[in-house]
């Protein structure tokens, strides 16, 4: 998300203040207080950088400030001395290696003012990487489900709804979720986080998630009976792909 203190709305104001109360002037005054800052400081940019697993946000200042400042299509930067106004601005991001899993908070001073970008969303790089693969099982449990493959429709979708299930509370920095997983650690933290769900989509999901974690081995390896008719595996299929699309909407990842 993104504001500007030139904004005149009570919203765009109370972010500035809070973001500057929370991260900022404390950095600001601690290395005041050290001498850490030059006489005649002027405050340039700021960014905070928050990590998924709970360590300390690090502060930045000024130079030590990195970012990707993604500029409007038509925005004509060969002028000279170009400095861009916030209108534009299209993105910032985080780029560094170290920092693609943080969210962050960065302030950049822009020809009409400070502008303000946050992300909250952490893990996107990983999560990227887990909805891409997530994807091609999505693929194949379409490609037999249109060919009455249930077996393999099971199976599929199974990993990926387990996969979706991962960046889903990887993308919220849930503690108990971690890189390295397993099929019970991620169905007990996935089931965890739904389990008091009021919303419709939500209780679904869940409930699927179940349902092909429990037919999974039979589907894979013939040990049980399976029940799903065409309905049941119908309506699955557009939860799952409605969980990927909501997903890549929330990481800012292509599903086209």
């Amino acid at each position: 998300m993104e504001t500007r203190n030139s904004d005149s709305d009570d919203f765009s104001s109370n972010v500035f203040r809070n973001m500057n109360e929370l991260f900022f002037n404390p950095e600001i005054a601690r290395r005041r207080d050290q001498d850490l800052l030059p006489n005649d400081f002027t405050l340039m940019a700021a960014q905070a950088i928050l990590f998924p697993d709970g360590r300390p946000h690090i502060v930045r200042l000024n130079d030590e400030v990195s970012v990707d400042v993604k500029l409007k299509q038509n925005t004509n930067h060969d002028l000279e001395e170009f400095w861009p106004s916030s209108e534009d601005v299209e993105d910032v991001n985080l780029n560094e290696q170290d920092f693609l899993n943080c969210g962050h908070v960065t302030m950049i001073l822009l020809k009409d003012g400070f502008y303000l970008s946050f992300d909250f969303i952490y893990n996107k790089q990983i999560c990227t990487e887990h909805l891409a693969v997530a994807n091609q099982f999505l693929q194949t449990s379409k490609f037999a489900l249109g060919n009455d493959f249930v077996f393999s429709f099971i199976d599929n979708s199974f990993s990926a709804i387990e996969l979706l299930a991962k960046v889903n509370l990887l993308a919220e920095a849930n503690q108990n979720m971690s890189l390295k997983t397993s099929h019970k650690s991620i169905k007990s933290a996935f089931n965890s986080r739904y389990r008091n769900a009021h919303v419709q989509f939500d209780i679904d999901r869940r409930e699927i998630f179940n349902r092909l974690s429990d037919a999974r081995k039979a589907a894979r390896y013939l040990e049980g009976e399976i029940t799903f008719d065409k309905s049941e595996t119908e309506s699955i299929c557009k939860t799952i792909e409605r969980m990927y699309i909501e997903l890549c909407k929330r990481v800012g990842f292509n599903y086209g």
